[in-house]
């Protein structure tokens, strides 16, 4: 489709055509991903790896404590997604939540 400018691409009105199902029924909750905005990306990434290989694992999401340096001693809650390029696709863990854990709480 051309515009009116002979250029291909989108019409002006192209950011008016998704349905009220394209987006999210309310915008996320300010504070849900806990601490997570607070810890160094070393101790994110040291969680990860503490993960079992998320193709070979059926479960959707993983929880992983660790200590975490100067925050101390963190609950980390993972999720499983895919990631997909052309033919290629691959599982792989995201961290979209982390809390502290006090001495005194137990699982």
């Amino acid at each position: 489709m051309r515009n009116e400018n002979g250029i291909m691409g989108n019409n002006r009105l192209a950011a008016n055509c998704h349905l009220p199902g394209d987006s999210p029924a309310e915008n996320p909750t300010p504070g849900a991903n806990g601490i997570l905005g607070r810890i160094p990306s070393q101790y994110v990434s040291a969680a990860v790896n503490l993960l079992p290989p998320a193709a070979s694992t059926t479960a959707s999401h993983q929880e992983i404590e660790l200590a975490a340096g100067p925050v101390g001693k963190v609950r980390f809650f993972a999720e499983k997604k895919l990631a997909r390029h052309h033919r290629h696709s691959h599982y792989f863990w995201s961290v979209y939540r982390a809390e502290p854990v006090r001495t005194d709480d137990l699982l």
